[in-house]
């Protein structure tokens, strides 16, 4: 039985070897390197593309920093102008500021002042007129009105001095005239004197 199969059994494996060979396919071919002088073109070109990127980063974060130093420059100066805003309006809002404006106005402080209250309008304490010279030491007066009071004294002084001087003038020429006066009295009695003396003279010779 094994020795009929024997043969039968080696055909088979020759009918397999014979399709398996049919199945075979050719090795495609390698491909072809790159030669040697375009390799180094292309890594030329890749070293200047990265060179020039890198300089367009740099210049990119230098005009970025001076950017953000302007703006930090902005930023100060600004910050500095509201602190001068700020303290101009804590100057503006005093109580110093505001009763020098009240002053340059026209008001005056009120020592008795009166209430009205509200919403019943009911008024508590004596309403009454002020003079304005109830509180001097309460007044604050603009720089314009010290000026004026300053020039206003000052126009007093040389008005004082010019009219003091004009009377010592005047006191002066009275002097020179009553003392010309006393000359020309003077020498009018000795002129009459000696036309007397003269006078008499002659007359003691007519009687010679």
């Amino acid at each position: 039985m094994s020795a009929l199969l024997a043969p039968i059994g080696w055909l088979e494996e020759a009918q397999a070897t014979k399709s398996a060979r049919g199945r075979l396919r050719m090795v495609p071919t390698a491909p072809a390197r790159l030669a040697r002088f375009p390799f180094i073109l292309v890594l030329i070109g890749v070293f200047a593309i990265g060179m020039a990127g890198l300089l367009l980063l740099n210049t990119t974060l230098q005009n970025q920093a001076f950017q953000a130093r302007r703006l930090d420059r902005e930023a100060t100066a600004l910050a500095y102008q509201q602190a001068a805003l700020e303290s101009q309006i804590d100057q503006l809002g005093g109580a110093a500021e505001l009763a020098r404006r009240a002053s340059a106005l026209g008001m005056r402080p009120n020592t008795e002042p009166a209430f009205l209250v509200l919403p019943s309008g009911k008024v508590v304490g004596n309403t009454r007129r002020v003079s304005g010279g109830e509180a001097p030491d309460l007044i604050v007066k603009t720089p314009a009105e010290l000026a004026a009071e300053r020039a206003a004294a000052q126009a007093k002084r040389e008005a004082k001095a010019a009219a003091a001087a004009a009377k010592a003038k005047a006191a002066e020429e009275l002097r020179k005239q009553e003392a010309a006066a006393a000359a020309k009295k003077k020498a009018d009695a000795e002129a009459k004197k000696k036309a007397d003396a003269e006078a008499k003279k002659k007359q003691q010779a007519g009687h010679h």
